[in-house]
């Protein structure tokens, strides 16, 4: 039955495809789309942001984010991390937050990632801002279904600034787990004095997240500044990187030896402003999902794309719209229910998360 449900899959790609190639066109038709949920900001809540998902063994679903205390919604602003729950397949979503855990650090904690591992154990990896120089990413994990977590492991020994963005920590097939780095220099001085090109390279752990090191940055492109990197583990066993940078559009890169070196980044057909993407693989396919900001001429930064990619991420395949909205949208996450049915999640400054609930089939061209 799953060898079946590959072959329809990889037809469906390659209709796609054809159709693509047949269109031509540079307008890109809405997607269809369901909102399931929205975790909206109020009193004493100026900010619920950047989570990640992942599917319990009762079938219930948890989102973590991170909810922003107090008056102020900037980045270094008091944070805990929450979550909410659906027990029907992300149908619908409970009302009121659970605190998943307390702001450990001086600034806050944010920007969650949530991984089932091989063992069968949930990983909940989330940064701790201690300082405008010490942003350091730290792994929690439960053997409960995420009704405990375990004591915190340090993932980034060296304080120092480093971004790992919300839903970007892998497992690959083999069991090395990879945690994607923008590690910025600090003025030492004011908050926010930093240097914007970050150094990006790949946390990695081959126990379970017992023990972490840093492998091989990748190399600098003149003039091109690199922030919020992802992963994604292709069919093919290399592992593609994406970056959010000022040079038009998301740039990539491929590692052939497990996230340990990088060849040299190149721009991708994601086009972006300075903003991040999330790439996963779909399941039963090698192809790729893409949601991400799109460079939007007349809009600025403000709007959110949906993208089927060839396997290996250089082609985009099919388009969509998900969304155009004046409030601006950032940071999404991506979760598979099936083969077929997934979530969307990101939010807005001013008015909280929004988790949508969307099927493959509807990513096709008219």
């Amino acid at each position: 039955m799953r060898m079946i449900r590959i072959l329809c899959t990889l037809l469906f790609f390659q209709s796609l495809l054809a159709l693509a190639q047949e269109s031509g066109t540079t307008s890109y038709p809405e997607m269809k789309k369901e909102l399931v949920g929205h975790i909206k900001t109020g009193a004493d809540n100026p900010r619920n942001s950047e989570g990640a998902f992942v599917t319990l063994a009762n079938g219930d679903i948890i989102h973590v984010y991170s909810h922003f205390y107090g008056n102020s919604f900037g980045d270094h602003a008091t944070a805990f991390l929450a979550s909410r729950r659906s027990s029907d397949g992300g149908r619908t979503w409970s009302e009121t937050d659970c605190k998943e855990l307390e702001n450990e650090g001086k600034l806050n904690v944010m920007s969650v990632s949530l991984l089932r591992l091989q063992s069968g154990a949930i990983a909940m990896f989330y940064a701790v801002k201690e300082s405008p120089g010490d942003c350091r990413l730290y792994m929690r994990v439960s053997s409960d279904e995420a009704k405990t977590w375990g004591e915190r492991v340090l993932c980034i020994p060296d304080v120092s600034y480093n971004v790992v963005n919300n839903d970007r920590v892998i497992q690959l097939t083999e069991g090395r787990l990879l945690a994607p780095v923008a590690r910025h220099a600090w003025d030492g001085k004011t908050d926010y004095g930093y240097n914007w090109n970050a150094d990006i390279f790949c946390m990695i752990s081959d126990d379970d997240g017992k023990t972490w090191r840093r492998a091989g940055d990748a190399a600098h492109v003149p003039g091109i500044i690199y922030q919020e990197p992802g992963l994604v583990e292709l069919a093919d066993g290399r592992i593609l990187m994406n970056m959010r940078t000022n040079g038009g559009s998301q740039y990539m890169a491929w590692s052939d030896d497990k996230g340990e070196t990088w060849t040299t980044p190149v721009p991708s057909e994601l086009d972006s402003p300075v903003s991040p993407a999330r790439i996963k693989r779909v399941p039963g396919s090698d192809h790729l999902i893409a949601v991400w900001n799109p460079k939007i001429a007349d809009e600025g930064r403000i709007g959110m794309d949906i993208a089927i990619l060839s396997p290996d991420g250089t082609k985009t395949l099919v388009r969509k719209e998900i969304e155009r909205n004046p409030q601006g949208l950032q940071y999404p996450s991506i979760h598979f229910l099936d083969d077929k049915n997934f979530l969307v999640a990101y939010f807005s400054w001013p008015t909280g998360i929004f988790i949508y609930r969307m099927n493959l089939d509807d990513l096709k061209t008219p």
